[in-house]
């Protein structure tokens, strides 16, 4: 799992950081030396401890691979919509998402047990929603490539609730990675 996540990661980062400078952004210098170390920090900070040791099976990096493509074609979707389009971006999104998680309850529900959903949980969905209007607000005024790269830090938020409010540890690498980031964002604000 702890080399799956980096992979995750950095797919859903580049895909949309390549589409952009594709479709013709031109970063200033800053941001030319901001968007790859942006990348490397993602893969640093998404990287758990031993993540170097041990090698990803096919069956296992697919799926990472697949889940980094989909969030990276998310996020590029959302780009191109027009600006006039509002949150009707979000609410079919939304509307598509729930058909699909429903009907794959409904066809997997012997499988997942009879366990009642944790309704509690519900409150990730609107989370979700959330950070989904405020990347479509940022793709809306800014370069896809600064955007996505950005979005892509999340990890960091994670890596310091985890550290303020579990006291867990931060590992060197995750630090770097924290480091790194910072640089990056710095850099990637005077581009």
């Amino acid at each position: 799992m702890n080399v799956l996540s980096p992979v995750t990661a950095l797919v859903s980062a580049a895909l949309p950081v390549a589409v952009g400078l594709l479709q013709g952004e031109h970063p200033a210098p800053a941001g030319l030396i901001g968007l790859p170390l942006a990348l490397v920090a993602v893969v640093l900070i998404s990287a758990g401890p031993g993540s170097g040791s041990a090698r990803p099976s096919r069956t296992a990096l697919l799926p990472a691979l697949g889940a980094g493509a989909a969030i990276a074609v998310q996020l590029v979707c959302l780009h191109q919509t027009p600006s006039g389009s509002g949150v009707a971006p979000l609410i079919t999104g939304r509307a598509v998402s729930s058909a699909v998680v429903l009907t794959a309850a409904g066809i997997l529900r012997r499988r997942l047990g009879p366990q009642r959903p944790a309704y509690a949980m519900s409150a990730a969905g609107a989370l979700d929603t959330v950070a989904n209007l405020l990347f479509l607000c940022a793709a809306r005024s800014g370069d896809l490539s600064v955007v996505a790269v950005v979005t892509a830090l999340c990890p960091a938020g994670t890596v310091l609730l985890a550290r303020g409010v579990l006291a867990e540890r931060v590992h060197r690498g995750q630090l770097a990675g924290l480091g790194v980031a910072a640089v990056a964002v710095s850099l990637l604000a005077l581009a």
